[in-house]
């Protein structure tokens, strides 16, 4: 296994301090979450992460702004301002010379009723396959393995179905938010392609709920990470001591699994 280890900013930090708080932790890049204020496209410019990156020795990576963004919509108007919106996210990677950017697919809504809430998966199956399979296809065609897909939402047979049609037909990459699998299962899609991964979401939780806690704090186990992987992981916690503490977790890991390896071939 061979792992760039790096980090989501603390949510207090701004742009300086992120990336100085990184350097001086021995991370090796830095994932700037554009849904946040202080790293919005509206706040921040590709000169200042250009400057910073050389400041500090940091590869940067993006997380598309999730939050405003839906490429599952029912609504073709809220489809393409999600596209012109990630438009806008792939440039400003270009610029500021990003390695990777995660994007999530979007949502579909349930509905509160007498009953409780409601899912009805079976009326948006046909929806989903179709627009990521057309519309999605086309933008993942364009930029390749610059584009990573993360596992966010239940992926349900259909989208399982148009995840493979993308990563046969594109050269589509994709991230694997090891939190979101034990809380939320059924991205199994992902681990039959963990050749495709290129970044891996890092935090903890008990399996049921996506609380983000520092690495050793639930029941996440590392283990699924094959020991080929090569690439990106990045500590998805977005507080400063959580952030340290993980990161000792995960590196004492990694020892394990160096000594263990070492042991097997003896």
């Amino acid at each position: 296994m061979k792992v760039e280890l790096g980090i989501q900013p603390d949510i207090a930090h701004k742009p300086k301090e992120a990336f100085e708080f990184a350097a001086n932790n021995g991370f090796s890049h830095i994932e700037l979450l554009m849904d946040h204020p202080y790293y919005s496209l509206e706040n921040l410019s590709y000169a200042e992460v250009l400057e910073l990156k050389g400041s500090y020795d940091l590869e940067v990576l993006l997380h598309a702004p999730a939050t405003s963004t839906n490429f599952i919509s029912t609504s073709s108007l809220m489809r393409k301002a999600s596209y012109a919106e990630l438009e806008r996210t792939m440039s400003f990677a270009e610029r500021c010379e990003a390695k990777l950017v995660t994007v999530h697919i979007g949502w579909n809504p349930g509905f509160i009723t007498a009953r409780g809430f409601v899912f009805q998966e079976e009326i948006y199956s046909r929806h989903n396959y179709e627009v990521l399979t057309r519309e999605f296809y086309a933008f993942a065609k364009y930029y390749g393995e610059m584009l990573a897909i993360e596992n966010t939402i239940r992926f349900d047979e259909s989208l399982s179905r148009a995840l493979e049609f993308l990563l046969e037909n594109t050269d589509v990459a994709l991230t694997f938010d090891i939190g979101h699998y034990y809380a939320k299962g059924d991205h199994d899609v992902f681990l039959r392609h963990f050749d495709r991964v290129r970044n891996i979401h890092l935090h903890d939780n008990n399996g049921e709920i996506d609380s983000h806690l520092p690495l050793g704090h639930g029941n996440v186990d590392l283990s699924i990470i094959p020991n080929s992987y090569e690439g990106y992981a990045t500590i998805e916690v977005r507080d400063e001591e959580a952030i340290l503490e993980s990161k000792r977790y995960f590196e004492e890991w990694t020892k394990k699994c160096k000594k263990d390896e070492r042991n097997e071939r003896a």
